[in-house]
C-alpha cells in the first residue's frame, strides 16, 4: 500500500512539472527567460507534412492568448520551441520551408528589408535536424530572437520586425500548418 501511495504522488508530481505531451514530447507548462521572466505555455502543436509528423511547436508567452494581433504587438519576451520527432529533417527542406514561410507572410517590401536578418537565421541551419534535437527562438527585447539549438545559443537577431515575420511562420495568414497554428494559439 505504501509504495501505491508513492507511485501515485510521484505520478501527480510528473503530471503538475509537465503541461502537455504530444507525439512523445513532454512540454513544461511553463518556462524562465534568461533574465527571470516566467513565461506560460500558450499552447502545442503537431507539425505534419504528407502525414508525417516533423515537429512539436510550442508558444510560450507572459500571459496566455489566443488573439494573434495581440500576439505581435506585444512588446514583452516570448518563446516558440520546436522539438523535432521525425528521423531527420534535411537542411535544404528546412530551410526551404522557412523561405516559404517568410516569403507567404511577408509583403515584397518588408522581405527586401528583412533579408540580410533572414539569410542570418538559415545560417543556423548548417545541418540536418534529427529526431530528439530542438530549436528554440526567444524573443528578449530589446536584444532581438536569441536562437539556440539543443539549449547552445548560436546568436541573436535584432528587430521587432524580425520577431513579427518570424511569429507569422506558425501564426500568420498563411501559417506552415492550420492545425499547428491552432494547437499553439491554445484553440
Amino acid at each position: 500500500m505504501k509504495n501505491l501511495v508513492l507511485a501515485c504522488c510521484l505520478g501527480l508530481c510528473c503530471a503538475i512539472a509537465t503541461a502537455a505531451e504530444l507525439s512523445g514530447v513532454f512540454i513544461d507548462d511553463e518556462i524562465k527567460t534568461s533574465s527571470g521572466e516566467t513565461l506560460l505555455l500558450n499552447g502545442i502543436g503537431l507539425r505534419e507534412k504528407l502525414w508525417v509528423d516533423v515537429y512539436v511547436g510550442a508558444l510560450y508567452l507572459p500571459a496566455r492568448s489566443s488573439d494573434v494581433a495581440e500576439i505581435l504587438s506585444r512588446p514583452g519576451p516570448w518563446r516558440v520551441q520546436l522539438d523535432f520527432v521525425y528521423k531527420e529533417v534535411d537542411q535544404k527542406k528546412l530551410i526551404k520551408a522557412w523561405r516559404e514561410g517568410f516569403e507567404k507572410n511577408q509583403t515584397d517590401d518588408s522581405l527586401q528589408k528583412l533579408q540580410p536578418r533572414i539569410d542570418q537565421f538559415y545560417q543556423y541551419f548548417d545541418s540536418s535536424v534529427v529526431a530528439k534535437e530542438q530549436y528554440a527562438f526567444d524573443y528578449l527585447p530589446p536584444q532581438g530572437v536569441k536562437v539556440s539549438r539543443n539549449q547552445k545559443e548560436l546568436g541573436v537577431i535584432p528587430g521587432e520586425d524580425f520577431k513579427n515575420a518570424l511569429l507569422e511562420i506558425w501564426l500568420g495568414n498563411h501559417p506552415a500548418d492550420k492545425k499547428l497554428k491552432k494547437g499553439m494559439l491554445g484553440l
